[in-house]
């Protein structure tokens, strides 16, 4: 038997495996620093096998609204998120312009401030720290 054949389906799986964690990593940057049960739990699947098919259905509503979340984004130019007080945050285009901003609130202000990625990945906003 040769041993390098009867590992490949192994390999073969453990790259599935991995694969799945990192799309999920890479797609949703909120669930980063989850441990893979924790991804599992997010999703509320068993195994990994589940949420690989979880990613195929997400690619498949992804790919089936693109176009239409493409027309809608670019008559938005923008997103909706609000602060506490019901007003538009602004959004800064780069995470680099955002953290210029946190800096300078803080050393004209004295504002503890810190970034976070748009949930709809526009942009940057900024949220102040208790």
């Amino acid at each position: 038997m040769n041993l390098k054949k009867s590992l490949k389906p192994i390999q073969k799986k453990l790259s599935k495996t991995h694969h799945a964690y990192a799309t999920i990593r890479q797609v949703f940057p909120h669930l980063l620093t989850l441990e893979n049960k924790e991804i599992l739990d997010y999703y509320n699947v068993k195994n990994v096998e589940a949420l690989a098919e979880h990613i195929e259905h997400i690619k498949r509503v992804l790919t089936q609204k693109e176009a239409h979340f493409q027309e809608t984004l670019d008559e938005m130019k923008g997103c909706f998120c609000q602060d506490a007080k019901g007003e538009f945050k602004y959004l800064y285009p780069s995470k680099k312009e955002a953290e210029r901003q946190v800096a300078y609130s803080f050393k004209s202000k004295n504002i503890k401030l810190k970034t976070y990625p748009c949930p709809y990945h526009c942009g940057w906003h900024l949220s102040r720290l208790a």
